[in-house]
């Protein structure tokens, strides 16, 4: 066992809470506090960061252990063990939406409290090698599609660099976060379908040429719909060309009807895009994409993406590999 482990213990019976705490530290794990409602789990959790949460269901406060768990899992990739004094069928079916790394039913002894939280971490661990591994198969295919164009190349990399800026400067959810990168890391690979002579032209498209340009959002979907991602990852790559106002492709959504995913990646998608160099014309750098921005905002782009984009420059954000700034 790693001595150094972390658990915050959430349990608002003093008894129950002093006995959990107890055993823990007989066994050598670190509990630096417990907290007894949703509200504070949530907050000490994003202070503490520790290795676990052991969650009691039925807590104090506005939000349940379920909620809060729900919360944890969603902000901070922390994996919670719930704790319960009664297995009730429904309260349990609930739990299981928020994918709890174990259960425990109050009272316990030492024994099944050490496998159990030695399980949760195991099982955690596990599916973060999972998730790493098919990171680096999304990098893999960014990286082939970019290798046939080389105007664009890190293209992807840089979008997906201030895609997840942007969602983080908007506070959303670590899982959400995620999501958006990976989704961004691969947004074009509709364009594997493309010829490489028409990527790479230097002068104006043909309307047949910049139709095989447009199809490359439903070629994408095409292309990764039937793979299972924990997040809707071809749907995002469908939509990151529709704009707000409904003037985008293909299918013209507009406003609520678009991801918000595809909504922070539209932006991100522009900034980069505009500061860089393309055959056809020379970068035109950073102010005048955040200009363009500014412009569009609430008719192409979603004005709070656009907003958190801003705010981004305005604290000095770089992207990789641009020296200019706002």
């Amino acid at each position: 066992m790693n001595k150094r482990t972390t658990v915050l213990v959430v349990e608002d019976e003093t008894i129950i809470a002093r006995d959990i705490l107890s055993k823990l530290q007989g066994l050598g794990y670190d509990v630096p506090l417990v907290v007894c409602s949703g509200e504070e789990a949530i907050e000490k959790t994003g202070e503490l960061r520790p290795d676990l949460v052991m969650m009691d269901i039925v807590i104090e406060g506005k939000i349940d252990g379920i909620g809060a768990a729900d919360q944890i899992r969603k902000r901070f990739n922390i994996p919670v063990v719930y704790l319960t004094t009664y297995a009730d069928e429904e309260i349990l079916e609930r739990a299981k939406i928020t994918e709890p790394f174990g259960y425990m039913v109050k009272p316990f002894d030492e024994r099944e409290l050490h496998s159990t939280i030695e399980m949760a971490l195991y099982k955690h661990k596990t599916a973060e090698k999972l998730m790493e591994s098919m990171e680096e198969t999304i990098n893999a295919l960014a990286s082939a599609l970019e290798m046939r164009d080389p105007y664009t190349a890190g293209h992807q990399k840089r979008v997906a660099q201030l895609a997840e800026a942007i969602a983080g400067e908007m506070n959303r959810p670590h899982d959400e976060v995620r999501g958006i990168r990976l989704a961004a890391l691969i947004h074009d690979i509709g364009k594997i379908r493309v010829p490489s002579e028409i990527l790479s032209k230097p002068g104006k498209l043909t309307e047949n040429e910049f139709g095989l340009i447009k199809a490359h959002p439903q070629v994408g979907y095409d292309i990764l719909k039937k793979i299972e991602f924990p997040w809707p990852i071809a749907d995002i790559i469908y939509q990151h060309h529709e704009r707000f106002d409904g003037s985008g492709y293909p299918r013209g959504l507009k406003g609520d009807e678009i991801m918000f995913q595809a909504k922070v990646i539209a932006v991100a998608d522009v900034v980069e895009a505009m500061s860089s160099h393309r055959p056809y014309r020379a970068a035109l750098g950073i102010k005048e994409a955040l200009a363009e921005l500014t412009e569009k905002r609430g008719i192409s782009y979603d004005p709070d993406a656009v907003d958190a984009c801003l705010e981004l420059f305005e604290k000095g954000f770089k992207l990789e590999d641009r020296e200019d700034s706002w």
